[in-house]
């Protein structure tokens, strides 16, 4: 009985347990008395996502149903049917001009403004608050950006409108313009007195490590890359734009100062000299590897050099008034000429059959390359020791300059005959040693520098013989320059110096390039 009790005593204290947990309940709201529910994962429904890709993207039939014309229809069944009988009757030639001449017809302007049409030059200049020439043909403004682009760029390849039908023989130059080759452009003859140029960023600003002496600047003979090198032994290449100028590779050669660097063989090497070391390195652009190559016997250094135009000759200077022609493949010794003074300078003409070489003394030896015999010997006028020579590509000039700060501009053909030719222009700008001399690739300008004073740099117009006299300005800060060279077409210069920079400039008159 007891236990019975006990049992009926311990449900009637849970029932009233259970009554006081229900009454708590109901103090909160009702929408939280119910147990939450797990939602269920999505389905995929490719029926729905159809219907919303419709909604969002469209129907692909309405491409053709939103057509503003039957016109266009019309072309497209023409085009098929063409098509099917070309294929049926093996008439490819009649396909091929009916879809160039559809091409041609279905070309459109992809924009208008109509505000071009009413905004004339002299607005634009009022807008800009400057003033433009009184002869600028142009009446729109539009007209006038579009050739003002054309003449400092050119026309953009995606641009050209009309294709031109290319035959097997162009498949070569069309991969070469893709690959950044270059070709050189037409241009017009340069005005003389004033040269139209602009400065442009620094080669080498990326780096600036070349060395406090940067020896060497030179472009690539058919890409947009040029090469900086110098004292510190560090060769480094760049992409050219005059914008940004970035750094595609650089190589440091230890405890080696470079005294010289030219592309060879087709622009595929670089070789470096020093006036230190018996030996020579060679970069190889292609498969990215140096190599280490030691001088014939009987050269102690590489300090001065010249590569042939045919770039199969490279002709050394020596000590004691030797000249040593190596070969550029294997840069073996295949000859030896002696002058009766100590070589400074020497250059090739542009078929790389004569050698022209000067030094200590007041004479120019012309040497056959295939006879290693001294054809002639010419006196340079008012001339005691020479320090550079150079001599135009179109062989039509050579400039020599002397270490009394004179530049003899002669005609080659009284150099190669007379035994005391005539300048055709003396040069007295200069007061130092004339360290370099480089002709543009249009034989145009004749650009001389001496590395002795500041902004000691001038350039002469050719066939004129005037000193461009707005370049270098009071603001011009080239310091001491070094080298000097031309892009491929004469759109840029490029003038290394003794302060670790490689400056660049831009001749509006010639190319992009």
């Amino acid at each position: 009985m007891q236990k019975n009790k006990g049992k009926k005593e311990r449900l009637r204290v849970n029932k009233e347990f259970t009554k006081k947990r229900t009454i708590s309940k109901t103090l909160y709201k009702k929408k939280f008395t119910a147990p939450l529910k797990k939602k269920r994962k999505n389905v995929y429904d490719p029926k729905e996502e159809a219907r919303l890709e419709r909604i969002v993207f469209g129907d692909p039939t309405d491409i053709i149903n939103n057509l503003s014309n039957g016109e266009d229809l019309n072309e497209l069944n023409i085009k098929k049917n063409d098509k099917d009988t070309s294929i049926d009757n093996n008439t490819n030639n009649d396909s091929s001009t009916h879809s160039n001449t559809c091409e041609k017809d279905c070309k459109r302007v992809a924009w208008v403004d109509e505000d071009d049409a009413r905004y004339s030059v002299q607005d634009a200049a009022k807008a800009q608050n400057r003033q433009l020439p009184n002869d600028v043909p142009e009446k729109l403004y539009k007209d006038f950006l579009s050739n003002k682009y054309k003449q400092l760029v050119g026309t953009p390849k995606w641009a050209e409108l009309d294709k031109v039908d290319t035959e097997f023989d162009d498949l070569d130059n069309e991969l070469l313009k893709h690959s950044c080759h270059l070709e050189k452009p037409k241009v017009k003859n340069l005005p003389n007195s004033i040269i139209d140029i602009k400065a442009l960023s620094l080669i080498n600003k990326q780096t600036h490590t070349e060395g406090p002496v940067v020896t060497s600047v030179e472009f690539h003979p058919f890409s947009t890359v040029a090469l900086v090198a110098g004292t510190s032994g560090i060769l480094s290449l760049f992409q050219v734009d005059g914008i940004e100028n970035n750094k595609l590779h650089t190589m440091q050669y230890k405890k080696f100062p470079i005294s010289a660097a030219k592309f060879l063989r087709d622009g595929t090497e670089v070789l470096l000299g020093s006036q230190y070391y018996p030996h020579c390195h060679s970069y190889n652009l292609l498969s990215g590897k140096t190599y280490k190559i030691l001088l014939p016997h009987g050269i102690t250094n590489m300090q001065k050099y010249e590569v042939s135009p045919d770039g199969k000759t490279i002709a050394l200077c020596g000590r004691l008034g030797e000249i040593f022609l190596l070969t550029t493949s294997s840069k073996e010794l295949i000859g030896t000429l002696k002058m009766n003074a100590r070589c400074k300078s020497l250059c090739f003409t542009p078929d790389s059959k004569t050698l022209i070489t000067h030094g200590d003394s007041n004479e120019m030896y012309v040497w056959d390359i295939n006879s290693r015999v001294c054809v002639h010997r010419a006196i340079d006028d008012g001339c005691l020791s020479c320090a550079s020579i150079a001599m135009s590509p179109s062989g039509q000039f050579l400039a020599t300059g002397s270490k009394e700060g004179v530049v003899n501009l002669y005609d080659t053909k009284t150099v190669l005959e007379k035994r005391n030719p005539a300048p055709l222009k003396i040069v007295w700008n200069f007061v130092t040693s004339i360290t370099s001399l480089k002709f543009n690739p249009y034989s145009e300008i004749l650009a001389m520098a001496s590395d002795k004073k500041h902004n000691a740099f001038k350039m002469m117009h050719l066939p004129s013989c005037t000193i461009f006299s707005n370049f270098p300005t009071f603001q011009t800060n080239i310091s001491m320059p070094e080298a000097i060279d031309f892009s491929p077409g004469s759109g840029y210069l490029a003038i290394s110096n003794k302060s670790s920079s490689a400056f660049m400039y831009r001749l509006k008159h010639y190319g992009n390039y």
